[in-house]
């Protein structure tokens, strides 16, 4: 079957392009793929097929690309979510992880979440073009952001075991970061960083090793920024090591993770305590003689979606100098309840 003679006949849908088909049928197998130049025919006879109503309710799809700030937070107002905000310099891999990640979920990878919809499908159709074989490329890879690229954000939603939740991310090109380390009150205007519900932090596992300097250094920096700038506060913060696939050896991923727990304890310690930081390591693709493709991703969307704990109340126990009647009552009452 010549994908490129053949289209589909549901709007947005870029199955023979992408791969990918929106009844999650086979290309061969799907009745809305039709040769090209059949287009207009093929509206006027085709039938229109049952829908179950759980399923239509469920999995929904958009037909924009990205979301800017105005529409993530008019799709907030209209149905919340947890928006995860990605701090990653250039070429760190931070395309490739929301990639990554919507594949896994869209195919059915992750045992405890499915893909349930996306406003902004075509774009993550889009990123993971180049990684599929209908791309046609030498090899698999993910388009960059660009510098002059505004801030966007991209929208999944996702079906887990206790409901639907909404999970907006956050696009930012690793350039503003870079230039951010030049001029650290900069990231003080970083929309995404205020509303934030989790921040990302990635750092490249294959730099960390080879020249951990340079790595630190940034990840030091951008974090110490974002506190100085009272961003991170009341915020769960994961250092993500990305690119795990490239420590090919069983040394290589001990040294990795002992690199990156270390820093991750030394960013704690930097806040004496008010901000806790955990890591994590991720791998897009599978490691050399291994077929296992998305490692580490299902336990950092636990962390991602965890539900967030409510903040400890304790009643004061200070008392006025000269106390009223209903302070004298209330004085009798907490004695009964201690």
């Amino acid at each position: 079957m010549n994908l490129l003679a053949y289209t589909c006949r549901i709007p947005g849908c870029q199955g023979p392009r992408s791969g990918v088909c929106i009844n999650s049928l086979s290309l061969s197998e799907c009745p809305d793929v039709i040769p090209i130049g059949e287009e207009d025919s093929a509206e006027g006879t085709s039938v229109v097929p049952e829908v179950d109503p759980v399923s239509n309710e469920l999995v929904q799809t958009g037909g924009v690309s990205s979301l800017d700030a105005a529409a993530c937070d008019a799709l907030l107002r209209a149905r919340g979510g947890t928006v995860v905000a990605i701090v990653a310099g250039p070429e760190v891999g931070k395309t490739t992880m929301i990639a990554t990640m919507y594949e896994l979920i869209h195919r059915g990878r992750l045992t405890a979440y499915r893909f349930a919809g996306s406003e902004t499908l075509r774009g993550y159709e889009e990123r993971c073009h180049l990684s599929r074989m209908a791309s046609n490329a030498a090899r698999s890879d993910t388009p960059h952001t660009p510098i002059s690229a505004k801030l966007s954000f991209t929208h999944l939603k996702v079906a887990t075991l206790s409901g639907i939740k909404d999970v907006i991310f956050s696009d930012r090109s690793g350039e503003h970061f870079d230039n951010a380390l030049k001029r650290p009150s900069d990231i003080a205007g970083f929309a995404e960083l205020k509303r934030a519900d989790i921040i990302l932090l990635l750092v490249d596992l294959e730099q960390l090793l080879k020249t951990p300097h340079h790595p630190t250094s940034q990840v030091r920096r951008l974090f110490m920024a974002m506190e100085q700038h009272a961003l991170l506060e009341n915020k769960p913060v994961r250092l993500v090591g990305t690119k795990a696939d490239l420590a090919k050896t069983r040394d290589a991923r001990s040294e990795a993770i002992s690199a990156l727990n270390e820093l991750a304890v030394d960013l704690s310690r930097r806040t004496v305590g008010r901000v806790s930081v955990t890591s994590s390591l991720i791998a897009s693709r599978a490691s050399a003689g291994s077929t296992q493709i998305g490692e580490g991703f299902e336990a950092l969307i636990d962390e991602i979606l965890k539900e967030k704990e409510p903040p400890n109340f304790c009643a004061g126990s200070s008392w006025p100098e000269k106390n009223t009647e209903l302070d004298a009552l209330m004085h009798v009452y907490r004695s009964k309840q201690q």
